[in-house]
């Protein structure tokens, strides 16, 4: 594990083996090497002193719920400096960590098969779109996809959706591992942010095999292939056809109230006015040009005024499900589990009754 853990830290931080190797005083990169491949023992001094180098705690080398050099990140975020988005990382890596951890221990094995779609950075983004409407359909869900993303995502494709409070500037991240895959929102962003991020990251645990996502989604203006597919795919699972047609007799950019209907016809299907006007482009239904104009008003802005926002509670009823569980069978402690989430154990209990939950601990 601590092989496992050194290296991440070293690929992380852009170190080859032969720095590291000067920086421990080593005769040569060899023992670094051997380190990360578990042929040699790490000594305590060695350990305190990768502690150091790295500016890490202990605890990054020894917690067995770090999912540290085995799960794949991409966050989506802007403008969030290098070391937050690591210490961030190390958090959720730690959540994830301890449902996959708790989950082998209570026998709850994964599905043998993890969902794909047949999708590759040659498709066209018709079929981005036309992929997203047909993942929506099977999904099932209904007159306002938004609403049932969370759960679908959870039970139909074996992933956790977790709602946290990251460092300003993160909007998401989707997480890979050979066993699950999961997803972290940031619970502070509007409600049509969260949704969009939502399909976003969505697209990518479908294509992560055939189209593995850069780790900073969002440094560069310019957006890569990969992740305008990713915006055609999350439109077309939002705003699928079928859902569109009950409401696109009132979205004339003709009519008088157009401004209107846009605002309110997006708020009842929890995106943006600014998605549901590209949706419409799309669709052939507005030009180019105006869409464009329109985006640059405010009329538009928080969707005319209409979006109320309400913050969903910290983590998912799945996640807690499994954890009281495991807090149930001895497998973890009340104390632990605290911590773990990084609240007192009357939050906790909260916590639980905002997810309409009983709690598990003995207060």
């Amino acid at each position: 594990m601590y092989g496992d853990r050194l290296k991440h830290l070293r690929e992380q931080r852009g170190m080859s083996q032969a720095d590291l190797a000067e920086l421990l005083k080593f005769e040569s990169r060899q023992i670094v090497s051997n380190i990360e491949n578990g042929v040699r023992r790490m000594t305590g001094e060695e350990l305190v002193a990768c502690t150091e180098i790295f500016d890490v705690k202990l605890d990054y080398f020894t917690n067995p719920y770090l999912l540290a050099g085995q799960g794949a990140f991409s966050w989506r975020q802007s403008g969030v400096d290098t070391q937050d988005l690591y210490e961030f990382e190390t958090t959720a890596s730690e959540w994830i960590g301890a449902y996959r951890v708790l989950r082998d221990k209570l026998k709850q094995r994964p599905r043998a098969l993890l969902a794909e779609v047949r999708l590759t950075k040659q498709s066209s983004y018709e079929d981005a779109v036309a992929t997203g409407e047909a993942v929506a359909a099977e999904l099932e869900l209904g007159d306002v996809p938004a609403a049932a993303l969370v759960g679908a995502a959870e039970k139909k494709l074996d992933a956790i959706v977790l709602m946290a409070d990251p460092k300003k500037g993160i909007s998401g991240a989707a997480c890979r591992l050979p066993e699950m895959n999961a997803i972290i929102i940031n619970r502070q962003e509007p409600l049509s942010r969260r949704s969009f991020d939502l399909a976003h990251e969505i697209f990518h645990i479908l294509t992560w095999e055939a189209m593995p996502p850069d780790y900073l989604d969002g440094v560069n203006k310019a957006k890569t292939r990969v992740e305008q597919l990713a915006d055609k795919f999350a439109s077309g699972l939002l705003l699928p056809s079928f859902v569109m047609e009950r409401h696109l007799d009132k979205l004339d950019v003709q009519s008088d109230n157009f401004v209107q209907h846009v605002n309110e016809v997006a708020t009842e299907l929890m995106v943006s006015s600014q998605a549901l006007l590209w949706r419409l482009v799309d669709l052939g239904r507005l030009n180019r040009g105006t869409c464009k104009e329109f985006t640059e008003t405010d009329w538009f802005s928080y969707n005319g005024g209409l979006l109320k926002n309400e913050t969903p509670p910290l983590m998912s009823k799945k996640f807690l499900e499994l954890l009281a569980c495991a807090l149930q069978e001895g497998l973890i402690s009340e104390r632990r589990f605290a911590s773990l989430l990084d609240l007192s154990f009357e939050e906790l209990t909260d916590l639980y009754s905002q997810h309409g939950l009983e709690s598990p601990l003995g207060l």
